[in-house]
């Protein structure tokens, strides 16, 4: 009746410590492309700001920044 007891306690352990690896797993996955996601929005933000030329917005128009806006999107495209 030990055995017993023991054999399934062990069996038990085994099934917990299983799940929490697969767990763990798709943990680490869903890091990881948390991580891709970012540094791909942070090479973009820096090819925007870049393209938009920030530094001199006060000086342009409202039609020369559609333009720039425009120019922007046909040269780098966009994402959906």
């Amino acid at each position: 009746m030990k055995i017993l007891k023991i054999t399934f306690t062990l069996i038990l352990i085994s099934i917990v410590f299983i799940v929490c690896l697969k767990k763990y797993s798709k943990f680490n996955i869903s890091r990881d492309l948390r991580n891709e996601e970012k540094n791909k929005l942070k090479k973009s933000a820096e090819v925007l700001n870049e393209c938009f030329d920030l530094k001199n917005k006060s000086q342009r128009t409202l039609s020369d920044s559609m333009k720039l806006i425009e120019y922007c999107l046909k040269k780098y495209g966009y994402e959906k």
